[in-house]
């Protein structure tokens, strides 16, 4: 039977949200404030080393949270465990997440979309001079306040680097559609992770869509590990090059920390937009050279975006194709984009290009892409 106060302090008022761990909102009773509690959620059946790692990877959240005070980053003002049950204290946020922002506006305006994108990078600067890594920087986990104050939340797969991996080798925690490539391989990941993450929600905002996506988990982490997105049109060539730079393959051509890449953004809306549309171009090829990884925006081919709405800032339930929650997917062959062969996927026919012939070695089989098709693209099937 749920207890209406934990810690003899506070007192639970109404669910708000529910995923991997439950979220009420509460009242401190001793400060007479509102706050959001988060409750460790374990499943019934889960015991031994795993149960103890859940727990961990909880308690590492609140420690990961509860070191950053800073304007941008939600505040966390205690945490603890009674009577079996483990919970952190934090601030309570009113507004909207980005992604209820998105799914109702759809494109943002330059402005508002690189006023959002320097206080993620600010949080992020700080977050990362103090060792911690977010791994799940995305719209969900971006709250815009009344006024316009933007707060970074859900640090639950945040990594602690001066603290031992609870992530085995392999093993890929995250959102596929805005995970690093180094991240979709289990590879051991830095503060650049989140640099890349932050350059797909900034395409997002200003293209109206994700730089990379699919039909599948497997397609979606294909186009992040191969494709280049086409970019969008009409925005000024700095802020174009600095999304590409942010969205490298190679995590060295990033830019070399949150806060450079913030300084860019800051310079970049100087310079003019000298590049085509991609849609005007006759290639599908703007003048920046990135490839067309999807028809423009209008033209037909142009895949369904996916994504819903979670309930709340603090967490969602939603499934993982709607990449709006962290997941665990199964663990990926070392140096390939495919998973191992003990993940339960069979193996598909060699992969071919628009023209017939066979793809590049290293590319998953199956996965027929025709990125630069400008008519269309060729769909993967799900395996």
């Amino acid at each position: 039977m749920l207890q209406d106060v934990i810690k003899g302090k506070y007192r639970i008022v109404r669910e708000i949200a529910r995923s991997n761990d439950i979220v009420y909102e509460a009242v401190d009773t001793t400060l007479d404030r509102r706050i959001a509690l988060k409750e460790l959620n374990i499943a019934p059946g889960l015991t031994g080393q795993a149960r103890r790692e859940r727990v961990e990877r909880f308690n590492r959240e609140a420690r990961a949270a509860g070191r950053l005070s800073h304007p941008n980053i939600v505040s966390v003002f205690d945490f603890g465990e009674e009577n079996g049950r483990h919970f952190i204290a934090m601030e309570y946020l009113e507004g909207q997440n980005l992604r209820d922002v998105l799914q109702q506006r759809g494109v943002l305006p330059q402005r508002e979309a690189l006023d959002i994108a320097q206080a993620v990078l600010s949080a992020l600067a700080f977050a990362h001079a103090n060792k911690v890594i977010h791994r799940d920087i995305k719209p969900d986990n971006i709250q815009i306040l009344p006024g316009g104050q933007v707060k970074l939340t859900d640090f639950g797969i945040a990594r602690l680097t001066e603290e031992p991996a609870l992530t085995s080798n392999g093993q890929v925690f995250g959102t596929p559609s805005y995970m690093s490539p180094e991240q979709i391989e289990g590879r051991g990941i830095d503060y650049r992770s989140d640099l890349f993450s932050v350059g797909v929600v900034l395409y997002e905002m200003l293209a109206g869509r994700k730089p990379f996506i699919g039909d599948s988990v497997i397609s979606i982490t294909y186009a992040i590990m191969n494709a280049e997105p086409a970019p969008p049109s009409g925005i000024p060539s700095g802020i174009e090059q600095t999304i590409r730079r942010a969205l490298a393959k190679n995590p060295n051509n990033r830019p070399p920390s949150a806060d450079a890449m913030k300084r860019d953004l800051q310079s970049a809306e100087q310079t003019p937009a000298v590049f085509a549309s991609a849609s005007n171009s006759p290639t599908g090829m703007g003048r920046t050279g990135m490839g067309q990884a999807f028809p423009p925006s209008g033209q037909s081919g142009l895949p369904p975006l996916y994504g819903s709405a979670p309930p709340s800032a603090y967490g969602n339930g939603s499934p993982p194709m709607q990449n709006n929650g962290p997941v665990t997917y199964g663990n990926m062959v070392p140096g390939s984009y495919a998973p191992a062969p003990n993940a339960g996927y069979a193996p598909l026919p060699a992969p071919q290009n628009a023209n017939g012939a066979n793809a590049p070695q290293g590319a998953p089989g199956g996965l027929n892409w025709a990125f630069n098709t400008p008519g269309g693209r060729n769909a993967p099937s799900s395996p």
